[in-house]
């Protein structure tokens, strides 16, 4: 019986693209403001995948500022919705139109990221 491949981003309401870039994490705890240098591997309109030299932890909401090629910077609130050793995921939680509109003609000019679905087995 062959193993049945599926593509990974089909699962996905919106599809990730490369995308590098530092960024700064800003999470509030216990009513201090604590600043995190990450750095992006790929972004989405719903959310980036970024590595990050602080533990964070599933749950906390972030405020992410994330530089776009226009010389812009994207000033985003976000969840920590993944975190394996260093590598974490952020689902963005409020975008304005004029956010949204800056992802999409950033994200146009980058590949889609596409991922053999087993590489997350074993």
């Amino acid at each position: 019986m062959g193993v049945v491949q599926t593509n990974p981003q089909t699962s996905r309401i919106l599809p990730r693209h490369y995308y590098e870039a530092r960024i700064k994490i800003e999470v509030v705890r216990e009513g201090q403001t604590i600043c995190a240098g990450g750095w992006v591997r790929d972004l989405s309109e719903s959310g980036v995948g970024a590595f990050a030299g602080n533990k964070l932890a599933i749950g906390e909401r972030t405020t992410l500022r994330i530089p776009l090629p226009n010389q812009s910077e994207l000033v985003v609130p976000a969840i920590i919705t993944r975190a394996v050793g260093t590598q974490y995921g952020f689902q963005f939680t409020a975008l304005s139109r004029k956010q949204r509109e800056q992802l999409r003609k950033v994200l146009a000019g980058c590949k889609v990221v596409v991922e053999d679905p087993l590489s997350y087995c074993g």
